[in-house]
């Protein structure tokens, strides 16, 4: 998600303002959602003034609240003291810590609220099938597509065999059969229009509700690879609104068990002292080495363990000592899980960010999947 953003956020110079903002209240707030982020903003900006933010850094954040979606989310953004505004995104869930607004000052970018909701966009379509139509809509990994999924409605043929007649008598057969074969015509339709969608958003799974006999058309049409993405989440709910309610809860159980996944990866890696780092020492050494492949960062609240940075994303350290040692003269102090942020994107790594109550987490709420291992 947003990668190019992402990367120059740990190439901007610092300090640099990180702030999440709730922009909706209520469910029935309406047209006054923007001024509940506005005040929300308000309550937040005097803190960042006396911490050493500029006006000039502040103040277009204002423009930013104003043009946020006027939904419940929360408007992501950082900024860099010398570049301005870097990275400006309406991410569809509640800040961190369900808080209203989160911000912090710094020498590093705040990403772990980003990427926590980044990991839980999982891309997938919803359908709503009739014997007639289909609506399909789609949503990929970008914030905005969970926001505003691109919709896409498919219109089969009509007619007075369209819901099977019961006529009676020898006709009866002749009129089903017409019947069939056009519920037949409409569902290949429908599959071949779902087929380029998938084709174009490579979804983790397809969300299917409608008639009963049109989706088991639409399964029987569709291609193979469509077939296996293919769940059925309900009957005739009354609009595609209501498909991707229901597809939400797939998201969900999707998110959470990729995230098992690795842990149990990591775990099954650890036990055999093998491709895994446990603990911040172990792990800062391996980002240094470039030898993550996905960084484990579990999120607490109030974590104000430090370490020491230079000027590129590898470089870090428990140690100044050893940073110095490494020709670095000024070593920076910088929150630890900022610093090993920043390295794992700087070193191309991925980053999953756990729960504080996750099993088999990392000790020291900190680990990593490694790309190879050192001999010793």
């Amino acid at each position: 998600m947003i990668a190019h953003e992402l990367t120059r956020t740990i190439e901007a110079p610092g300090p640099l303002l990180s702030a999440y903002i709730a922009t909706g209240g209520v469910e029935s707030a309406g047209p006054r959602v923007g001024l509940y982020a506005h005040l929300r903003w308000k309550g937040v900006r005097p803190e960042l003034e006396r911490e050493g933010a500029p006006a000039s850094l502040l103040d277009p954040i204002d423009a930013l609240i104003e043009a946020a979606p006027r939904s419940l989310g929360t408007l992501a953004v950082i900024a860099s003291g010398e570049w301005g505004i870097v990275l400006a995104r309406h991410l569809p869930r509640r800040p961190p810590y369900d808080r209203d607004a989160v911000t912090r000052w710094g020498v590093l970018p705040w990403l772990l609220p980003l990427l926590a909701q980044a990991q839980t966009l999982v891309p997938h379509v919803a359908v709503l099938a009739s014997r007639a139509a289909a609506e399909i809509a789609s949503r990929t990994a970008e914030p905005d597509a969970f926001e505003r999924p691109a919709e896409v409605e498919v219109s089969g043929r009509g007619g007075p065999q369209l819901t099977r007649s019961k006529p009676g008598g020898w006709s009866q057969p002749r009129y089903q059969h017409r019947a069939e074969v056009l519920w037949e015509h409409n569902a290949a339709e429908v599959a071949a229009n779902l087929a380029k969608v998938v084709d174009g958003v490579r979804p983790r799974f397809v969300a299917v509700a409608g008639d009963v006999r049109a989706v088991q058309l639409l399964r029987d049409e569709s291609p193979k690879r469509v077939q296996d993405l293919i769940q059925v989440v309900g009957g005739e709910l009354g609009s595609i609104d209501e498909v991707l309610a229901a597809a939400d809860r797939l998201v969900e159980a999707t998110a959470a068990g990729d995230t098992r996944a690795l842990l149990d990866r990591f775990d099954q890696e650890r036990g055999q002292h093998d491709r895994a780092a446990d603990g911040v020492r172990p792990t800062l050494d391996a980002l240094g080495m470039g030898q993550v492949e996905t960084l484990l960062v579990v999120d607490r609240a109030g974590d104000d363990r430090t370490t020491w940075i230079g000027d590129r994303p590898e470089l870090l350290s428990p140690d100044r000592e050893q940073l110095a040692a490494e020709g670095v003269a000024e070593p920076t102090e910088a929150p630890l899980v900022d610093a090993a942020v920043r390295a794992a994107l700087g070193t191309s790594a991925a980053v999953r960010v756990l729960d504080p109550d996750a099993e088999d987490a990392p000790s020291e709420g900190i680990g990593g999947l490694l790309r190879f291992r050192v001999s010793p």
